[in-house]
């Protein structure tokens, strides 16, 4: 085993904890934290132990595949490869028109680079549609943060008087730097909160001051209750509600006359207890608030987004140290509205991204503006996206598919070629999370600019390289 650590980033968790590993030839064979990355400071979870299984899965790509009729595929070498998929999708393009291919993926949780390779490709081909897995759950939020805000906002727990979390336990998901010893610090001092809505007594929960142990699917009733509070019992900031918002009368006046009471009962809750909890809220000195999956992938989950962000909105903890506030490294377009609808359904676009679940309603159909190929980067959405079967129909409904991946996943099972690519650990690459925080007291914003720890497996290429030699031919 080589002695030296070597300096990286977890690719894990869209965090990307800095790291250092041992290596043992190709394997990476011990993981710990680096205490002096600006970010993470030493902290890593668990899942960066097991970075292994990702740089040496058994199902790592060594060669360029063509799929053959009887569903086995044939190794190629790579100039046939990229001669083969630029002819095929240049074919699809000239008899359909660029808008027919369809682009998914486009950087996982560490490998944010490939999203600007992937678009030079989509302009070269005139691709127009494209989705990733944010469009699976996160568009709702998206769309709420744009039009509340203009932007995507983030939360500082690290210094926040209360934090809250909305079907989020950031004990196992994270979400933020530091999250276990974060929720220590904030459960273990007298003077600040942790509150937590969800139905499930999670490890966060545990730790809480309030557990608001809501009926599934009635989170909107319980958000709407505790802000019913706020505003009859006049705790919102009316100098900021005044200054530095629009159009609220409307929804003050809602919550004015909103039955607290009723709207407890129906999440499950306790009227006293939603009113403890909402008085908190309202006297702290900074706020943080986090939703996650357990109500973007519920019931009214747009309505729950919305209703949470009300939560920091009318109690003023926007823009300040230990509140929520804009991070620097995220850009203004994460919830652009475009008058751009899909081209059979007519579906909203939010953030460029067609929506997921759609996207086989976009190909299964004899409208003649339907996708007719896909190209398939860093994702795998016959596994991931609702309604695996039909995904996979759609994929093999396609006139060409191409799959750029580091294994060989369920949906490049279903390609007519699979790219190999090398791993994050195998080139230079980059993610644009960062630790997105605010106030000069804070960690600050950073960037990790990853090099390679190994040499590339041989047979793989660079998510670059392949893009280059596919935008020659196109």
């Amino acid at each position: 085993m080589n002695d030296q650590w070597r300096r990286t980033a977890c690719i894990l968790r869209s965090l990307n904890c800095g790291i250092e590993v041992k290596l043992d030839g190709r394997r990476i064979m011990r993981v710990r934290g680096n205490r002096d990355h600006v970010a993470s400071q030493g902290y890593a979870c668990e899942k960066a132990q097991r970075i292994d299984f990702y740089q040496n899965g058994r199902d790592r790509l060594t060669a360029p595949l063509r799929h053959r009729p009887d569903g086995t595929f044939k190794e190629v070498n790579w100039d046939t490869a990229i001669r083969e998929v630029a002819a095929g999708f240049l074919k699809v393009r000239d008899r359909w028109g660029g808008a027919s291919i369809f682009y998914y993926g486009g950087g996982g949780q560490g490998n944010h680079l490939v999203g600007g390779y992937g678009n030079c490709t989509r302009r070269a081909l005139g691709s127009v549609f494209r989705s990733n897995a944010l469009a699976q759950e996160k568009t709702g939020e998206f769309w709420v943060d744009h039009m509340m805000f203009g932007t995507a906002l983030s939360g500082s727990f690290p210094y926040a008087e209360v934090a809250v979390f909305v079907g989020k336990n950031p004990w196992q998901s994270h979400g933020f730097q530091r999250a276990r010893p974060v929720l220590r610090e904030i459960a273990s001092d007298p003077n600040r909160v942790l509150i937590v809505i969800d139905p499930c007594r999670t490890e966060t929960a545990e730790m809480a001051d309030y557990h608001l142990r809501v009926r599934p699917g009635t989170d909107a009733f319980c958000l709407a209750a505790i802000l019913g509070v706020m505003v009859q019992e006049d705790l919102p900031d009316r100098d900021y509600i005044c200054n530095r918002t629009q159009n609220s009368d409307e929804i003050l006046t809602v919550l004015a006359d909103l039955p607290v009471g009723d709207y407890a009962s129906r999440a499950g809750l306790s009227e006293a207890l939603v009113r403890e909890a909402a008085r908190r809220i309202a006297r702290a000195s900074s706020v943080s608030v986090y939703e996650d999956l357990g109500i973007e992938q519920s019931l009214h989950s747009t309505l729950n987004s919305y209703l949470e962000k009300l939560l920091f909105a009318l109690t003023g903890n926007i823009g300040k140290a230990g509140a929520t506030a804009k991070p620097s490294l995220v850009g203004l377009s994460n919830g652009r509205l475009s008058t751009k609808t899909s081209p059979v359904g007519g579906h909203r676009i939010i953030g460029g991204l067609v929506l997921t679940n759609v996207i086989p309603d976009e190909i299964l159909t004899s409208h003649p503006a339907r996708f007719r190929a896909m190209l398939i980067e860093s994702a795998n959405p016959v596994h991931s996206v609702a309604d695996s079967t039909r995904m996979r129909e759609a994929l093999r409904a396609l006139e060409f598919v191409a799959v750029i991946d580091i294994a060989m996943t369920e949906s490049a099972r279903e390609a007519h070629y699979v790219l190999p690519a090398c791993s994050q650990y195998e080139n230079w690459e980059a993610t644009f999370f960062g630790a997105l925080t605010f106030s000069e007291k804070e960690l600050g914003n950073s960037f990790t600019l990853r090099a390679p720890i190994l040499d590339p497996l041989p047979g793989t290429l660079p998510e670059a390289e392949i893009h280059r030699r596919l935008i020659l031919l196109c």
